[in-house]
């Protein structure tokens, strides 16, 4: 049977879950007593900008969140970071979408009380990550794979970010700002598979299915696909979905219903993050 994913993907997500944000929540570290005197979280331009932007009005989003971030609105700068990334209302634009995440994780504060301020500060390293990784052309910065890893280290490290995880897992099995470690990127894929990280249950899937650095086994790789397909959103990952139905229908009818009675194992192990 075809898998079309999740039939209640977009049910108790906040305004940021629905924008395509927070996609994977960092685990806050142990953190100190609240600051007295925090600029608050969201201001009256900025309740507005969201607004706007969650109506599709990306003139008018634009119009407040370059106002507040004009007055240093951490907040705002996130949002115009995924703005130009995306080309929401402006010309896409990986220089100016690097540009606002930088500004974001100049003002990175591991001790940050605030849950919500610390996801965005973390989610903007993990798209710095990203650009140094690949590099931005139109700015004349070029691939940094090997400090791009730094940085994934860290967050995964301090944080449990499956998307740094993610990273670190593939960079190892290719060895790409670093030496090869097949052993290590299973590790770290796996790591990010507990977080139930769609892409890297997909990529432990295929590299079963293929027999890159592991035993091939498609019942496992079956498995692994089951797992992503039942996490990936069907608009940002159809090609998993897709995956999922292919290597689906080459296996029989046993093997499918073992590969899906090990994904219920795992799954009941490692539950998918439920979002507030």
């Amino acid at each position: 049977m075809a898998f079309h994913g999740p039939a209640s993907a977009q049910e108790a997500l906040s305004d940021e879950d629905r924008a395509g944000f927070f996609r994977y929540l960092p685990a806050a570290p142990e953190i100190k007593l609240p600051k007295l005197n925090i600029v608050p979280f969201w201001t009256d331009d900025l309740k507005k900008a969201r607004k706007a932007y969650n109506k599709g009005d990306y003139d008018r989003a634009m119009k407040f969140f370059s106002r507040e971030s004009e007055g240093g609105n951490p907040v705002a700068d996130w949002y115009l970071g995924h703005m130009y990334r995306l080309g929401q209302g402006v010309p896409a634009s990986d220089a100016m979408a690097y540009s606002y995440y930088q500004r974001v994780a100049e003002n990175f504060d591991p001790d940050e009380p605030d849950h919500q301020r610390l996801q965005i500060m973390v989610d903007s390293q993990i798209w710095i990550a990203n650009y140094i990784r690949r590099g931005v052309p139109e700015a004349g910065m070029k691939p940094d794979p090997a400090r791009a890893a730094r940085v994934y280290l860290r967050l995964a490290s301090t944080y449990g970010h499956p998307e740094a995880s993610f990273a670190l897992g593939v960079m190892n099995l290719k060895g790409e700002g670093m030496k090869k470690n097949p052993a290590q990127g299973l590790k770290w894929l796996t790591a990010a598979a507990r977080k139930r990280h769609p892409e890297a249950q997909a990529y432990l899937g295929d590299l079963y299915w293929k027999g890159n650095a592991v035993k091939r086994d498609q019942v496992r790789a079956l498995m692994w696909y089951s797992l992503a397909a039942e996490t990936a959103d069907p608009q940002e990952d159809p090609n998993i979905i897709s995956r999922y139905n292919e290597i689906s229908g080459e296996l029989a009818e046993d093997e499918r219903l073992e590969a899906q009675a090990r994904a219920r194992v795992w799954a009941d192990q490692y539950p998918a993050a439920k979002h507030n």
